[in-house]
């Protein structure tokens, strides 16, 4: 295979990993590793935000390139088809039209369909409502205001909201509706119903992949990662905030 076509297929699949919510030391081995399977060999530095790749050959020669990666999300899925896609590789390296075909369909993979993940956010919050020692009450405002947290995240993220503004009304929404719940229905909890209800918005990849690479001592992404789930944390803490302000004030 030739020097570029096996960039392109390294820096494909990494590009994938990293989008998908890959640590940075799974994305650089598995470029390293696909490069090797074709008898070249690399440099490459990942961070959370691009892959800097470059391919070098027996000969001397070497192609460079530099991917950006503006919008990441969580796909195990498609994390675990590339690891396997990596391994297949470098035991029987792949034609490159092959490798390429694959590679495509890896990317066009569909995520759960919409009503699954509706059903799993309600379920976790009123599962979560449960285990914090709420009551029936609680689990079932939970469930309801977590499904309505959980179309507003799809609806702002499909408008291209900036991430952190999603968390902020995201936490407004789910304490004032909290509060306000509390006051009209009885013996219901709103602080129980504010944390089951935002509970799957937490940051909680963010943080283990951000320790992880601290470990590893890929500090750069560490502590790029932590910051995220920092920022993260606060803007959920910020709307929630002023939400119970808010209802205090109203009510």
């Amino acid at each position: 295979m030739k020097l570029h076509e096996v960039l392109e297929i390294a820096m494909e699949a990494g590009e994938i990993l990293l989008r998908n919510g890959a640590e940075t030391y799974r994305v650089e081995e598995s470029i390293t590793r696909i490069c090797n399977a074709y008898g070249h060999s690399c440099e490459t530095i990942v961070l959370p935000t691009g892959i800097f790749l470059t391919v070098y050959s027996s000969g001397h020669e070497s192609e460079t390139s530099v991917r950006r990666i503006k919008v990441r999300t969580l796909d195990l899925t498609k994390i675990d088809r590339i690891n396997s896609f990596s391994r297949k590789i470098s035991s029987h390296p792949l034609p490159y039209e092959e490798a390429k075909k694959e590679l495509e369909e890896i990317k066009a993979l569909k995520y759960y369909p919409v009503p699954l993940q509706l059903i799993a956010s309600t379920v976790a919050s009123f599962a979560y409502a449960l285990i914090f020692e709420g009551g029936l009450t609680d689990g079932i405002i939970a469930f309801a205001i977590g499904g309505l947290l959980y179309l507003l995240n799809l609806f702002m993220v499909k408008s291209g909201y900036f991430p952190f503004l999603i968390y902020f009304v995201i936490g407004f929404f789910s304490g004032f509706i909290s509060m306000i719940s509390e006051f009209f229905i009885p013996n219901s909890n709103a602080y129980i119903i504010i944390i089951s209800s935002i509970i799957m918005f937490l940051p909680g990849v963010a943080m283990t992949n951000g320790i992880r690479d601290l470990l590893a001592i890929d500090t750069i992404s560490g502590l790029t990662r932590l910051g995220e789930a920092f920022l993260t944390v606060l803007a959920l803490g910020m709307g929630v905030w002023l939400a119970i302000s808010t209802a205090h004030y109203i009510i």
